[in-house]
């Protein structure tokens, strides 16, 4: 075969292998994040039923190289058709679509379209300006492990084990805990911070104006960096919107400005979350007097649906 059909005859594969006439996008070389993250497969080994429960998790898929079924799913987007996804972000309830970004090499932008899964439809945004927002500059770092904020970079996708227990190298060899976080022996308020380095969404950076902590590790002071009106929840408090969100902010607030949610509760994440697999169970199995009662006075509460498929106490 000469070499030039056999550059014809790639051609003409490459479609075929990827489905829906979309090819593959080629490997590229991505910025790196911080130094000293190991990758959670490193834990596996001495971790394997945590690593298991993890892996099945949605925090280990928040963002994920896309399956074929992903790649022929978006090759039905009008809006979106014809592009080449390089990562997906989320998967249980909606699924956005990364590209590179035309405007900065090495970053991505989200595609403007979003499957929402329930209803099986999509949905358009940001039409007029998608190109112009960069992905990593707004959302990466609480998608991703070992973010850097300085290389817009990151070692892992997905919230692996370093996200919550701090990077590999402080495993002190991996012949004992080192300085690793460990849930088992946080304070409520150690824990809640952790998980405020991302669900405490609407502040901003002190040092790089970006709307996440530079370069955050569990156990540091999230908030010598972080700066979070906190005085905005009362007002959230008394609108519509996520309940979640809500109540999860205040139970941040009450950790780390009044030393625990009413009067030195140990209600915590894990409290309704397992600190694996990070279901929402807890919300529907457990009873109220284990979390709502904690701050609401008497034995009666009023519940409405949340959109994730979560009952919670109506405020």
């Amino acid at each position: 075969m000469t070499s030039a059909a056999a550059v014809l005859l790639g051609f003409l594969i490459l479609p075929l292998l990827s489905g829906c006439g979309i090819p593959p996008v080629a490997p590229a070389t991505l910025p790196a994040g911080r130094e000293g993250f190991a990758g959670s497969a490193t834990c596996r080994e001495c971790h394997a039923a945590q690593y298991q429960e993890w892996e099945n998790s949605l925090h280990a898929r928040t963002v994920h190289t896309p399956t074929d079924v992903e790649r022929s799913l978006l090759g039905r987007a009008l809006l979106c058709d014809g592009k080449n996804a390089r990562f997906v972000l989320g998967e249980r309830h909606a699924r956005r679509f990364l590209v590179p970004s035309g405007a900065e090499p090495g970053r991505h932008v989200l595609l403007p379209c979003r499957y929402d899964v329930g209803p099986a439809e999509w949905s358009s945004l940001h039409t007029e300006d998608w190109k112009r927002l960069t992905w990593e500059r707004a959302c990466g770092a609480c998608h991703t492990t070992g973010f850097s904020s300085t290389r817009l970079g990151f070692d892992e996708m997905g919230v692996g084990c370093e996200a919550c227990h701090g990077a590999g190298r402080r495993h002190g060899g991996f012949g004992d805990r080192g300085t690793m976080a460990s849930f088992p022996g946080m304070s409520a308020r150690d824990e809640v911070t952790v998980c405020a380095s991302c669900h405490l969404q609407g502040g901003t950076s002190k040092s790089t104006g970006l709307s996440f902590a530079a370069d955050y590790e569990p156990g540091e002071d999230l908030f010598a960096d972080y700066h979070f009106r906190w005085e905005s929840l009362d007002a959230a408090a008394s609108e519509t919107g996520s309940p979640i969100d809500i109540h999860q902010k205040l139970l941040i607030r009450a950790h780390v400005l009044d030393g625990g949610s009413a009067g030195g509760s140990d209600l915590r994440c894990t409290s309704c979350h397992a600190a694996h697999g990070f279901d929402h169970t807890g919300h529907a199995l457990l009873p109220r007097s284990v979390y709502c009662q904690v701050c609401h006075e008497g034995p009666d509460f009023s519940v409405k649906e949340y959109d994730q498929s979560c009952n919670v106490c109506e405020f």
